[in-house]
């Protein structure tokens, strides 16, 4: 089973269910800890924590979360492309339209001993000099720092808010990689004609929590998982409890990925949504 965490409204339905519960039992048990941690106006993080786990120990279930939304941000180029999600490492070194257009170009990645190698016009691009803007983040995603290597493909478990995420907002003009890769290099022309060549999209997919890592704790088993994932959708539902959602911000979405060479198999994409400007406004 799945939490469908799309909005406020299946979050809540989604726990009740999981521990088959009503949404007024919830709904007291977050007016009972709002008295306990919450002080002018500020949450005592401890006790809200140990109130939580108070809660999820009470409330046992036979109920089994094996699966998970996972919501992937992404600016796309407008060509017939594939709905599986590829690592940035398979992005760059096979014929994807991402490679193919930074070809078109002038740019192109070979692989050596495990990280990947910037070339422009068939000259080797130094990434040497760590003080340069840029040469630091394009080090770590393109594997320069072993055993800490950044090719996963990434998303968020929530989507109530997603599109109020900083990161949301800082996607729009381009991929992260993209919009770094154009300054560093001083080719403008890269990031322009990449975001008038494609479209902005959330897509959805459901996959195996077996497969999927919480980035901020990535050591878990899948027990575990289950339990932090539950955790932290009991902390998103209390906040909207306490907080009007108008003012609401996406600080705490947790964030997913796959392992660094791990793709995100087509079988598992649900849906994709185009995002507009208005839409992260």
């Amino acid at each position: 089973m799945y939490i469908d965490t799309h909005s406020y409204d299946t979050m809540l339905q989604g726990v009740c269910d999981y521990f088959t519960i009503t949404p007024f039992n919830l709904l007291k048990f977050f007016s009972l800890t709002a008295h306990k941690c919450i002080q002018d106006k500020c949450c005592n993080g401890n006790i809200l924590a140990a109130e939580i786990d108070t809660f999820i120990q009470q409330y046992t279930t036979n109920q089994y979360i094996d699966e998970i939304l996972f919501f992937h941000l992404s600016r796309r180029l407008n060509i017939k492309d594939t709905l599986m999600g590829n690592n940035l490492f398979e992005l760059l070194t096979t014929d994807t339209p991402l490679s193919n257009f930074l070809k078109e170009h002038n740019v192109t990645f070979s692989q050596l001993n495990g990280h990947l190698e910037i070339y422009e016009k068939g000259i080797l691009i130094s990434l040497k000099n760590t003080y340069e803007n840029g040469v630091c983040y394009l080090r770590g995603r393109l594997g320069y720092n072993i055993g800490r290597e950044d090719f996963c493909f990434n998303g968020f478990a929530f989507k109530d808010l997603v599109y109020k995420n900083s990161y949301a907002h800082s996607l729009y003009h381009g991929p992260e990689f993209i919009t770094q890769l154009s300054a560093f290099l001083r080719r403008p022309d890269i990031a322009q004609h990449y975001f008038a060549d494609s479209q902005y999209y959330c897509f959805e997919y459901c996959a195996p929590l077996e497969l999927v890592l919480f980035d901020n704790a990535d050591k878990l088993s899948q027990d575990e998982k289950v339990l932090y994932f539950i955790t932290q959708l009991l902390n998103r539902l209390f906040e909207y409890f306490n907080t009007n959602p108008k003012y609401m911000f996406d600080h705490s979405n947790p964030v997913l990925r796959l392992l660094d060479h791990a793709n995100m198999p087509v079988e598992y994409y649900c849906s994709r949504e185009n995002i507009t400007s208005e839409m992260l406004s």
